[in-house]
């Protein structure tokens, strides 16, 4: 008799889904999104946010997340970013658009949890950006966003006001859900 042991979690897109995998072992190439079917992004930032959340390691803490397939059709994620210092508290939401049957991914920065879930129950304003997005002018963004699609975003040095902070620990992770076959 032999006992294993896995691993099972839930995510509300298929970048944190993807990043999750990588970072227990799976390559990269073999979780890629394909199929006929299915919905594409709508955007290069949409292709941007994904690659970083896909290549980001253990960056992102996530804190909560849902999703719904009605109108409208959309999946967040709140986190806590490691690597900022200033806004650590990040929304990923991705809407989906059933006419163009194309999606958009945005990352959104707070400065804690309560102002996160106050825009996500309100709305009023737009999803307030990261401040390193305002840090580059658009042709640099431009360029990041081409470097991101060719080479990856690991080739692509992080600039911006967060460029060099170490905030303290974060909350804790939820756990994963652990289980035993027999």
């Amino acid at each position: 008799m032999n006992t294993f042991t896995f691993e099972l979690t839930y995510h509300a897109t298929v970048s944190f889904a993807q990043n999750w995998l990588i970072e227990r072992g799976c390559p990269p190439e073999r979780i890629t999104q394909s199929g006929g079917d299915l919905m594409k992004p709508a955007d290069d930032l949409t292709l941007q946010v994904e690659q970083q959340i896909r290549e980001s390691g253990p960056r992102y803490e996530v804190l909560d997340s849902q999703t719904s397939d009605f109108d409208p059709c959309e999946a967040w994620t709140l986190t806590w970013d490691s690597s900022a210092c200033q806004t650590p508290i990040r929304v990923f939401l991705e809407e989906g658009n059933f006419s163009t049957h194309t999606y958009t991914m945005r990352e959104g920065a707070f400065a804690d949890v309560g102002a996160a879930r106050s825009w996500l129950d309100d709305r009023s304003g737009p999803l307030p950006e990261p401040p390193e997005y305002s840090a580059h002018d658009s042709a640099d963004v431009r360029a990041r966003v081409a470097l991101a699609r060719s080479a990856g975003l690991a080739a692509v040095p992080k600039g911006g006001p967060d460029a060099h902070c170490t905030p303290p620990p974060g909350p804790v992770q939820r756990p994963a859900q652990q289980g035993r076959l027999l």
